[in-house]
């Protein structure tokens, strides 16, 4: 069997239909060869729920591989891609993803033109009901908007819809730490890692995946837990570095600390008056709190065992 030139890893865990949706949007790609391309799924669920699914796309003209990683957790899920994915290029799609049937066409490009080691692409929100009070703001919240155009440039962003060049990154092997594997931020460790080496990142404008989010995130129950997480990553990254940046954490630490404060008092005001734009002042502030209790307890899990 000739081996593959890109392979279109999908991670998944209890979520058979979304799934389905993100290997069909793969195997309706136009603008490239679909005999280079093979699909593999990783199946994160200890129960295996995935492969009935996956083994109806036998007779499928494109390859598509299932592999089980037993032990729930994130980065244990992709870190099972990389040992199985047969191509040099890796292009990461998340289950609830799916992808415009020119994504894997201008990634490519992108990565053609510029050949940067990570080659990120935009994301776009599909809410299960676009009438939410807050929509404005939860479709901006699960979107990825980048540069209007392809480049390379010093921001980096998370793995789903992404383009890894395996050649480059042998020396940064294993690229998933398993201290991720209930929180997430895999990815933005390893991408920070990549950055604190001068490492520049490439984007895609065109490469265009859908995130379609179901009624469990769209709320603010949810996203606050995310946001708050997000906040964290500046002042744990700063403890993680190879020499820990007690200065950076102790900046990070006032910088939220001037969030909650000013963003806090600005949110409460306009709740008061319910500003239609609430919630994004209340996302800022609840941020800046992250950055304050970084530490054990306060720990977010939304992955692995705290998922099943």
């Amino acid at each position: 069997m000739t081996s593959p030139q890109v392979t279109i890893a999908i991670p998944t865990m209890r979520r058979a239909a979304s799934l389905k949706r993100a290997v069909d949007s793969v195997l309706s790609q136009t603008g490239v060869d679909l005999d280079t391309i093979e699909i593999l799924v990783v199946d994160n669920d200890p129960d295996a729920s995935a492969r009935d699914l996956i083994a109806t796309y036998a007779s499928c003209p494109v390859t598509v591989v299932y592999g089980h990683e037993p032990e729930p957790g994130v980065a244990n899920a992709r870190n099972l891609i990389l040992e199985m994915a047969r191509a040099p290029l890796i292009a990461f799609l998340d289950d609830d993803q799916s992808a415009s049937p020119d994504w894997l066409h201008h990634l490519l490009a992108a990565y053609s033109t510029y050949k940067p080691m990570i080659t990120f692409g935009p994301v776009e929100t599909a809410l299960p009901d676009d009438a939410h009070p807050h929509a404005e703001y939860l479709k901006d919240f699960f979107s990825r908007i980048g540069p209007e155009n392809s480049g390379i440039y010093d921001e980096f962003y998370g793995c789903g819809n992404s383009l890894f060049d395996m050649s480059q990154l042998k020396n940064y092997m294993p690229l998933f730490g398993a201290e991720s594997n209930e929180t997430g931020g895999e990815d933005d460790r390893l991408f920070s890692r990549l950055d604190q080496d001068g490492h520049k990142f490439g984007w895609a404008a065109g490469a265009i995946v859908m995130e379609h989010v179901p009624e469990s995130r769209a709320n603010l129950r949810y996203t606050l837990r995310r946001t708050f997480a997000y906040g964290q990553a500046p002042s744990v990254m700063s403890v993680q570095r190879r020499t820990p940046d007690l200065f950076g954490l102790i900046f990070w630490m006032l910088v939220g600390v001037a969030q909650a404060g000013i963003y806090g008092l600005i949110s409460g005001l306009m709740w008061v008056v319910r500003l239609p734009r609430r919630a994004y002042w209340l996302d800022r502030a609840v941020q800046g709190l992250g950055k304050i209790f970084w530490f054990g307890p306060f720990a977010q899990k939304f992955y692995g065992r705290s998922a099943l």
